[in-house]
């Protein structure tokens, strides 16, 4: 593609200063056809040379073709003829010429130029239009996806608020409205959470609160959350610490903000009967935290967009799990405002999904909000003789689910 694009290239050029060359041969043969009938001026014809050649070769072939038509005007026209002399008069003549020529190879490039800038001013102002024409679908598609997804669970509050005032069910069915209404009011929390994390993150107003964090009891507070979640869907729910890891400087609420989302991401994701693994790390002067899952995978073409903000894979298996497409965005600007680094991971559609974080040690010289407590201790057990800690969450099937949900 390359050498064909240079041959291409290499042609042209050619063809440009050739079409320089013949402009003036032509020019010298018709006047020279002309000066035995009329005598025509000797530079009329080879200025006219000189423009076709910057019309259609550029500013190169033009000053060849001025340099070529100044030698044939000099030479066959200019007496002494067939005498290149370097007289006063001579000189004036063709340095009139000369500039005159250069003049008009210098305006064609300047319209040439223009003309380029029009284009291009164009095609700015088409990608501008463009743009923002997808940004106006995007409002207007944003729009209608939180208009949905705050209207869904408020209208299961409202319409189970309705029965229960009036008074018809009993203390059994009244729990299991309660709860609904519960559950439903969580959801609409975090989706109004996460435009109110968004509209931080853009105006650059969101606060973290820094001080000496435990990530284990942050992981822990993180899959008791998702845990009744993950048991009403039968998935297996397993978290496994290296003790070793050690605490990090961090805000304890938003660390905990960005391991929820990637459990509840991972749970909304994975069948029923699949399983979810989370497992802490120590690893060099880091503390590593993946979250894997057996569910849907994601597209290899979508990978690189996952983080963006308002992002969903296309296909009505999303559409039909909601959301707003914000959570791994805030996950993304969370993990990097605690100095750290989130990827992800998937073998295809599914094959499941692996989210890895990546966060900075705390060290002892560390100022945080909080007393500093010994991190030496936490590094006494070496890498052969990692004290861990499993939870592990099963549940049979949906139709236990009932009593759980009574009894919590």
């Amino acid at each position: 593609m390359l050498e064909q694009a240079s041959f291409r290239h290499t042609d042209n050029t050619i063809a440009r200063y050739g079409l320089a060359v013949l402009a003036v041969l032509t020019a010298l043969l018709i006047t020279q056809l002309l000066w035995t009938w009329v005598e025509p001026h000797p530079t009329s014809l080879f200025l006219a040379a000189v423009t076709v050649s910057a019309w259609y070769g550029g500013l190169r072939p033009s000053l060849l073709a001025t340099i070529l038509a100044a030698l044939a005007v000099d030479y066959f026209f200019i007496a002494p003829v067939y005498h290149l002399e370097l007289s006063l008069d001579n000189t004036v003549r063709t340095s009139v010429f000369v500039l005159v020529a250069l003049l008009i190879s210098w305006v064609d490039a300047a319209r040439k130029r223009a003309i380029t800038e029009r284009d291009e001013m164009l095609v700015r102002e088409k990608e501008a239009r463009r743009a923002a024409e997808a940004a106006s679908r995007t409002k207007d598609e944003f729009l209608a996806m939180v208009t949905h997804e705050l209207r869904t669970p408020l209208s299961v509050i409202t319409g189970w608020a309705g029965i229960l005032l009036k008074g018809d069910m009993n203390e059994e069915a009244s729990k299991a409205a309660l709860e609904t209404i519960k559950r439903n009011a969580e959801i609409q929390r975090h989706l109004i959470d996460d435009l109110l994390d968004i509209s931080r993150i853009t105006s650059g107003r969101l606060r973290v609160d820094a001080k000496e964090t435990d990530l284990v009891s942050v992981i822990e507070e993180a899959v008791a959350v998702v845990a009744l979640s993950a048991q009403a869907k039968g998935i297996r729910l397993h978290a496994e610490y290296d003790w070793a890891a050690g605490s990090v400087i961090g805000d304890p609420e938003r660390l905990q903000q960005v391991f929820w989302n990637l459990l509840s991401n991972a749970v909304k994701f994975t069948p029923d009967g699949g399983s979810i693994d989370v497992r802490l790390e120590h690893v060099d002067s880091s503390a590593r935290i993946t979250v894997s899952d057996t569910g849907k995978g994601i597209d290899a073409e979508f990978l690189p967009f996952v983080f963006d903000r308002f992002s969903q894979e296309s296909g009505a298996a999303s559409k039909r799990k909601g959301g707003l497409g914000l959570g791994l965005s805030i996950v993304r600007h969370l993990v990097e405002l605690h100095g750290g680094t989130v990827k992800v991971e998937s073998r295809g559609e599914g094959q499941g999904a692996r989210f890895t974080v990546c966060l900075p040690l705390a060290t002892v010289g560390d100022q945080t909000q909080t007393q500093t407590v010994e991190v030496e201790s936490l590094q006494q057990t070496g890498d052969n003789e990692l004290n861990k800690d499993s939870l592990i969450l099963t549940a049979d099937g949906r139709a236990n689910i009932a009593n759980t949900l009574w009894r919590s």
